[in-house]
């Protein structure tokens, strides 16, 4: 069994993957969404974690990919009582420490990284304490989870790390905080440019391409875990580039997966032409309700749909207006996967079977 299920976290990521045998089953937990969702998914994960027989490691890694608020506010919310954390074998998160050393800080960041400090043993366990990141050089990090489940890790570098100690610096800054104090993190929304025509993947998919310069997103955790047989993509909301010259690494392209998690809910400047062409899988998710940036947009859709060599299936936890094409259009060249109806109505949220 290896099984990815989208939370509804709105316009973030919170994903639910268990893998394992009938009776030895176990959990991963990447990202927790924003504040707007948290009365919804961190009940929904606390559920989750309850039922798990044990007292500690019930869940065998959190992955919180990167500092941005639809990331990691469930997160803090969830680990708000330090206590919880031990329920965690390991936390991957690279905190302001791992940025700059034995230097801490940094809005909500600070937020997740108060409960850690209590239990730093279970901080980057896996990487000894110190930062998740790729090497310059060498083989890429692979860690061995539980009963055979192996993540490669593609992202972040030193670099992207490094690149973000501004930003970070700058957002307490203008917060007017100190660093260790916290602060929420408030950020202007804006609307997209809408594409008229209807959706036409040719000619959406040779869009001109720029890619995302978020120092929060390039700094983002993404890894391939491989289980049984079957191989799953995570991407956070990382650029194309870093992340393809990682998968390059381990061998020539095209890189094939069962199912990948689109980078930065489908925007258009995290999935160019060439990394839907490289990476070719069955099932692409798309994590996200659209709402503040307008996601996913209809150029990152088309470019998986034009690149891949088999109609892929795009799979959605929400139904929205931003995908009424896609959905009407689906047939011959691509598949869509949408949450269970009740009463006329689409449910949220969406289990993927690996």
């Amino acid at each position: 069994m290896f099984t990815i299920e989208m939370l509804p976290a709105q316009r973030g990521d919170a994903l639910w993957i268990t893998y394992g045998r009938p009776g030895a089953l176990h959990h991963l937990l990447i990202d927790g969404g924003p504040q707007e969702s948290m009365a919804e998914v961190v009940p929904a994960l606390e559920a989750r974690i309850a039922a798990i027989p044990g007292k500690a490691d019930r869940v065998e890694l959190l992955v919180v990919t990167h500092v941005d608020a639809d990331h990691i506010q469930g997160i803090v919310s969830l680990l708000s009582d330090p206590a919880r954390v031990p329920l965690f074998r390991d936390v991957w998160f690279n905190g302001w420490k791992h940025l700059q050393p034995e230097v801490l800080g940094g809005l909500d960041a600070e937020r997740m990284t108060a409960p850690l400090l209590q239990h730093e043993d279970r901080w980057n366990a896996a990487f000894q304490g110190h930062a998740v990141v790729v090497p310059d050089d060498g083989p890429l990090p692979v860690i061995e989870l539980a009963d055979g489940m192996r993540l490669t890790l593609l992202s972040p570098t030193h670099a992207a790390l490094t690149a973000l100690v501004p930003e970070w610096e700058a957002a307490c800054k203008a917060a007017g905080v100190l660093p260790g104090e916290g602060a929420p993190i408030v950020r202007k929304g804006w609307i997209r440019d809408e594409v008229l025509g209807g959706f036409d993947p040719d000619l959406l998919a040779q869009s001109r391409f720029s890619a995302d310069p978020s120092k929060p997103n390039g700094s983002g955790i993404a890894f391939v875990a491989e289980y049984d047989g079957k191989r799953a993509l995570f991407l956070a909301d990382c650029p194309p580039g870093p992340v393809l010259r990682a998968l390059d690494r381990l061998g020539p392209r095209p890189h094939r997966f069962d199912v990948v998690k689109v980078g930065h809910h489908g925007s258009r400047r995290n999935t160019d032409s060439a990394f839907a062409q490289a990476v070719q899988a069955r099932t692409w998710l798309i994590s996200t309700d659209g709402a503040v940036f307008g996601h996913p947009d209809p150029e990152s859709l088309a470019r998986i749909i034009v690149g891949q060599a088999k109609p892929p299936v795009l799979a959605f936890n929400y139904v929205t207006d931003h995908i009424g094409e896609v959905i009407a259009d689906a047939g011959e060249r691509y598949r869509v996967l949408l949450p269970k109806k009740a009463e006329g109505a689409y449910l949220t949220g969406l289990v993927v079977k690996v």
